[in-house]
């Protein structure tokens, strides 16, 4: 969880601040970011998140122009948290991969959490998904926690 901060009251004493789960969302395309969504509003009232959640969403596209990638990257350090939202049936584009070597340059020497949700097909008939086996080695360059979920995407309405 993001660090738990204090600040000064008119009378000097130091007041904790609220802890605010930081979240980044990379995800393929809208009935994907639609299940990370509804993914996201169940957590606060489950965990215990007082202060609520930041959220910044990414589309998976964006990562192949090279100053949306840094970008994304320097957030998705500063985040606790992030979630990719894929089809998952197929191996992650080249500019995912090297989006995912940016943030392991920026970020911090702290813990984080990744999370994929992916759709419930198997990825290749008998064989590994292609996006987990990817992200498991990211989370274990990063010392992240991985957490993995299947879920049909939502209908956009």
């Amino acid at each position: 969880m993001g660090a738990i901060a204090a600040r000064a009251n008119s009378e000097g004493d130091a007041a904790p601040v609220k802890p605010v789960l930081e979240v980044l969302v990379l995800y393929e395309d809208l009935a994907t970011a639609l299940r990370a969504k509804q993914s996201l509003d169940r957590l606060p009232g489950r965990s215990g998140i007082t202060g609520g959640l930041v959220t910044r969403l990414w589309r998976l596209d964006l990562l192949g122009e090279p100053l949306l990638a840094e970008r994304a990257a320097i957030e998705a350090a500063a985040a606790d948290v992030i979630i990719v939202s894929l089809h998952g049936r197929k191996a992650l584009r080249a500019e995912a991969r090297h989006w995912f070597c940016r943030w392991l340059d920026h970020k911090e020497d702290r813990p984080y959490a990744l999370a994929a949700f992916l759709d419930p097909e198997p990825a290749q008939a008998g064989g590994d998904n292609p996006v987990l086996a990817y992200l498991k080695c990211v989370a274990a360059a990063a010392g992240a926690d991985l957490f993995c979920g299947s879920s049909p995407v939502p209908v956009p309405r």
